[in-house]
């Protein structure tokens, strides 16, 4: 029982480590994808004769012009907003504060989303910009290495209680021959 336990436990520990101990490695890959993206937008972007700011389509990577591709975009300024055509009719959520959001915010077409905000300034303007992509898929590949995880552990489990038990077994043998000879 105590070896059982103790396997267990170790499992568990290695498989909580190793699960947030990628979840942190993704989302850092994905949080510097998305500054990238977002520093690339402020640089793209241009004022209109009223002083908006607005980014011209022919500036803007093909991912964020093409419905539903998991990469969106949302620039906040005063008094409106400007949203990639890859939301097409939908909108990002507007967020609170300025970082990385890996709460996984609902998309379009029932996407999560790993969401980063940055606030810049330009020409006296506050602006924000929130650069979304979509993480589904990386969520359903850590499902199934989770559960691949998890049979791998029962498995190595079943095999260390399988040798302990021969193990045990094989040491008892000489016993088991003095016992029924004193028989």
């Amino acid at each position: 029982t105590g070896l059982v336990v103790t396997v267990l436990t170790l499992i568990a520990a290695q498989w909580a480590v190793v699960n947030v101990s990628l979840r942190t490695l993704t989302e850092q890959y994905f949080a510097s994808r998305l500054a990238h993206d977002s520093e690339g937008l402020s640089v793209r972007m241009v004022f209109d004769r009223d002083g908006r700011p607005i980014v011209a389509e022919g500036r803007v990577d093909p991912l964020f012009t093409r419905p539903f591709s998991g990469h969106y975009f949302r620039i906040d300024f005063s008094d409106s907003h400007w949203r990639s055509r890859s939301l097409w009719d939908q909108e990002l959520p507007l967020l609170q504060h300025p970082g990385l959001h890996s709460n996984l915010q609902l998309g379009p077409g029932g996407q999560r989303l790993l969401i980063l905000r940055s606030d810049y300034r330009r020409l006296g303007q506050s602006i924000s910009i929130s650069v979304a992509q979509d993480y589904t898929p990386v969520s359903d590949s850590f499902q199934r290495m989770r559960q691949i995880g998890l049979g791998l552990g029962l498995a190595a489990l079943l095999l260390i209680l399988f040798l302990q038990r021969l193990t045990v077994r094989r040491a008892l043998k000489p016993l088991e021959r003095g016992r029924g000879q004193i028989a």
